[in-house]
């Protein structure tokens, strides 16, 4: 079992201690003050934000179950104090959830039929981080599906292009984008008649009905490579 060392124990005890304080001495319940307390364990990075509730739950010796109330309730209660700007929380989500690793994790709770729709799956266990992706997704116009796991979050290659747009992690530089697809991506109807257009007078639309079609495609076909240089190039941050 992994010990649980604070990172910055002064830190830790001065907020502890400032909001004891601004609430009035005695005046939290026994529950909310477990909840700071977790708050400020994953404020801290003592528990990481994104291990898993197995994970975590192990580092505090209770049950996954209790560790899930734990960071739904807590988030709720104490947000205050773990506050970041809507982007920055969605690159930090998104940085997570689309590594290689855990899309193949997900994709085993996502039903053919939906990948043959082009619904690509990620695995979010931290209850907030999936309510912020799913608020994002509605943001964006899209639907999140769930199928076999909550924890399972299945949206549409097409949707997660327009998350992309609206957040501005995708600049429309039709130019780039073609070059980049002509580098990456593998032979495809969609991609020659692009290519056979003058990049001068092509249309951002058209550009991404050419992603969005490829992407849906690496999905269905469980193409690894072609689906993760796709998604590279539409949230240019990942690793």
């Amino acid at each position: 079992m992994q010990q649980l060392e604070l990172k910055d124990p002064a830190a830790f005890a001065s907020e502890f201690l400032r909001q004891t304080q601004l609430q009035g001495f005695g005046a939290l319940s026994k529950r909310d003050l477990e909840l700071l307390v977790f708050v400020l364990l994953e404020r801290d990075g003592a528990i990481d934000r994104n291990a898993s509730n197995h994970a975590a739950a192990a580092q505090l010796r209770v049950t996954p179950a209790k560790l899930r109330a734990l960071r739904r309730d807590g988030y709720a209660r104490w947000r205050q104090l773990v506050a970041e700007p809507a982007d920055e929380a969605l690159r930090r989500i998104l940085g997570y959830v689309l590594t290689e690793a855990n899309l193949r994790s997900g994709s085993r709770h996502v039903s053919e039929r939906s990948r043959n729709d082009g619904f690509l799956a990620v695995r979010i266990e931290h209850p907030d981080d999936r309510q912020q992706f799913e608020q994002a997704i509605l943001d964006a116009g899209g639907l999140p599906v769930y199928e076999r796991n909550r924890e399972v979050v299945a949206v549409r290659f097409d949707t997660l292009v327009a998350l992309a747009e609206r957040s501005g992690f995708l600049q429309p530089d039709t130019a780039a984008v073609v070059d980049a697809l002509r580098a990456l991506a593998p032979a495809s109807q969609e991609l020659a008649e692009l290519l056979r257009k003058d990049v001068a007078s092509l249309r951002w639309s058209d550009v991404r009905n050419a992603v969005n079609s490829l992407g849906a495609k690496a999905v269905a076909g469980s193409a690894e490579n072609a689906l993760r240089g796709l998604l590279k190039l539409v949230f240019p941050f990942l690793p």
